[in-house]
């Protein structure tokens, strides 16, 4: 679903779009990496940033520590006139990371004045919902749409397997759609 709306506003003009996707691999610090990839994101939609980047961070000698990210982060989206964001699969992380993602992302994005808006798209997770009750939500529990949609993607994968055995490859497909429902 991320990836359709991610595809959606890259095709619009004049809105910025920043993205990550969260998975169990990633570093220690995810909010660093989150914010190295969205200053990344925001350097390659608009090259004319690199002169400002330098001059502030580069050539100062700077960290890349979170610290610094913010504050780049922060003179990004001042420049730009519309931003929006997306962060896929925050319940992918740590518990401590989920709750540092949170704490810092609201804190940058959450902004009443900001031209910038962030979407989360995760799994219900109690410390998750309860960090974002307040914000407008869309729950797609118990939808027949995403129980086909995840039926698709693994009959897709599971074809990839390239077993004779139809019962055997049938027999897969069940019990990871049993368990990709929870």
């Amino acid at each position: 679903m991320s990836s359709y709306i991610i595809q959606e506003l890259l095709k619009t003009p004049r809105i910025n779009t920043c993205y990550y996707f969260c998975n169990s691999q990633d570093p220690e610090n995810v909010c660093a990496q989150i914010l190295r990839t969205f200053a990344l994101q925001f350097l390659r939609s608009n090259n004319d940033l690199a002169s400002l980047i330098c001059n502030q961070f580069v050539y100062q000698g700077m960290n890349c520590g979170l610290k610094e990210l913010k504050v780049l982060i922060t003179q990004l989206l001042e420049l730009s006139s519309c931003t929006r964001i997306i962060i896929d699969g925050i319940d992918e992380c740590s518990k401590e990371n989920q709750v540092s993602v949170l704490k810092h992302m609201q804190s940058l994005f959450f902004d009443a004045t900001s031209h910038c808006k962030i979407l989360f798209s995760s799994r219900k997770e109690a410390h998750i919902a309860d960090k974002l009750s307040k914000k407008p939500q869309i729950c797609l529990d118990d939808r027949l749409e995403v129980d086909s949609d995840i039926r698709l993607f693994v009959r897709s994968n599971v074809g990839s397997l390239r077993t004779p055995d139809t019962v055997l490859s049938n027999k897969i497909e069940t019990i990871l759609v049993e368990k990709a429902n929870g």
